[in-house]
């Protein structure tokens, strides 16, 4: 159904101003999260307001690596920063891949340097406020593992007494569940197969792609209330 000019305008106003009692952040390892937390409306879009994270937008080969830059305070995020040919993008060696910034090239690395100290610096802020915090997390990598219970440990560390959930949405058996501290939000969620590519319009536009993201929003949901007493708001 087609919306008038106003009623975008009205719809954007009113998006800007929400301001629910707690927030969402992405904890990768890679851009899912943060997409997935937009479609299903619970988190501004950037029109609106939201700010960019560390997390949001980058690729992590491995999910240590999150809980690495979250006890050291993203120190040494830069190192063996280089443009990789093979990618087409800045890539730092083992840890990183910067895809999302493939339209920078080779000769701006000051760039994307500028950009990411930007989203650490968001993030930094964030932590620094009050309400409630959920940080969301979905394996759908192998390769890329899982750091559960060293990540919750951290997490626990800097928010420093800040009301916090963790999610965490399994995607293809990683986690051993009794292997990991039971305040972890943790829930498993198949794939279709083994090879569906959840950033593809076949799978998030399909009716079981609609479905699967619902069921994390509504995951994330019960959560909020569970941890927070409150009830989870839908952007328009």
């Amino acid at each position: 159904m087609k919306i008038s000019l106003l009623e975008k305008i009205i719809r954007h106003v009113k998006n800007t101003c929400k301001n629910p009692s707690y927030e969402i952040v992405s904890l990768g390892p890679n851009c899912y999260p943060r997409t997935v937390l937009t479609r299903m409306k619970l988190i501004k879009r950037k029109s609106c307001g939201r700010r960019t994270m560390p997390f949001d937008f980058a690729y992590y080969h491995h999910a240590k690596f999150i809980t690495e830059f979250l006890q050291n305070d993203f120190a040494d995020f830069f190192k063996d920063l280089h443009y990789s040919d093979f990618c087409k993008s800045f890539d730092s060696g083992e840890k990183i891949n910067f895809s999302h910034e493939a339209y920078l090239k080779e000769n701006e690395k000051s760039k994307l340097i500028n950009i990411y100290k930007k989203r650490i610096n968001n993030f930094r802020e964030e932590l620094q406020q009050t309400k409630p915090i959920v940080f969301l997390q979905i394996l759908k990598d192998e390769n890329v593992g899982e750091d559960c219970k060293n990540t919750y440990k951290t997490l626990k560390k800097i928010c420093a007494g800040r009301k916090f959930a963790y999610i965490v949405i399994d995607c293809k058996d990683i986690i051993q569940p009794q292997k990991i501290p039971f305040e972890i939000y943790l829930t498993k969620m198949h794939l279709p197969q083994e090879d569906t590519d959840i950033f593809s319009p076949d799978f998030y536009k399909s009716d079981y792609g609609k479905i699967f993201e619902e069921k994390i929003a509504n995951f994330i949901g019960n959560v909020i209330m569970k941890e927070f007493g409150d009830n989870v708001e839908r952007f328009l």
